[in-house]
């Protein structure tokens, strides 16, 4: 019975000392990673982010405008689309002749419908409407009041909203994202310089670059063929192309 419990306080202490050791053994391997985690730690500190914005304004050098054609109630839908067909055509026809290209026309809607006449609760079959209209992109801004002037003489009586745009934005978006990096630069030294350190390499860097177009301006109004006179002004305005760079610098 001695030997047995003499056994059993072996196995014990046997034991007690792995468990021991184990923890010895976990805490040096802690104490051991915490300057290199400490190193970590400071490295990843060390460093400046900052938000740079740059701005470029230009003149817009395109239009887009929407003309549409549509016939008011016939007879019959063949007699609506001979119509639409008819005045739709010499539409197109006259805005190539004031040298939109052909690239620049493109067709957004083509529709016919019937239309009803409603008395003491009944619908009546009045006849067929039909309608088509294009979406016309315009590079000589001066012909805009033109353009549409003469479109609506040959029978355009739908003009859409005016929006202007920036046929090639790329040289502007480059123009504003160095301007916004120049910013984000002059913001790290400033920064730099109150902390009393130095900048050094970029780390990371990511941009964002905005061209909006300017909001369409609305002229849904039918148009009457006699009411049109000569070309009416629109004017382009400007449009801001704007950057954001974010940047992060190491600090030493």
């Amino acid at each position: 019975m001695l030997e047995e419990n003499n056994l059993n306080n072996r196995k014990n202490v046997i034991f007690a000392a792995v468990i021991i050791g184990g923890l010895f053994y976990l805490g040096g391997q802690y104490v051991g990673s915490q300057p290199q985690r400490i190193q970590q730690e400071a490295a990843a500190n060390r460093e400046i982010t900052v938000e740079g914005t740059g701005e470029v304004t230009t003149v817009p050098d395109i239009a887009q405008i929407n003309l549409g054609v549509q016939t008011g109630a016939q007879t019959t839908a063949s007699a609506a689309i001979s119509i639409l067909e008819t005045k739709f055509n010499a539409v197109v026809a006259s805005v190539k002749k004031d040298g939109v290209k052909e690239e620049d026309i493109k067709a957004t809607n083509l529709s016919i419908n019937p239309v009803y006449d409603y008395s003491d609760g009944r619908q009546q079959l009045r006849g067929y409407e039909a309608s088509e209209s294009v979406q016309v992109k315009i590079r000589d801004l001066d012909r805009i009041g033109d353009i549409v002037t003469k479109a609506t003489g040959e029978g355009a009586n739908q003009v859409g909203g005016i929006s202007f745009t920036i046929d090639d934005p790329e040289d502007l978006r480059l123009q504003a994202q160095e301007e916004a990096i120049k910013n984000a630069k002059s913001k790290a030294d400033e920064l730099a310089k109150a902390l009393g350190v130095h900048l050094g390499q970029v780390k990371t860097f990511s941009a964002s670059t905005q061209v909006p177009d300017q909001p369409p301006i609305y002229a849904r109004a039918a148009l009457e063929n006699d009411a049109v006179g000569g070309g009416v002004e629109v004017p382009a305005g400007s449009q801001d192309v704007t950057a954001t760079v974010t940047v992060t610098y190491e600090i030493k």
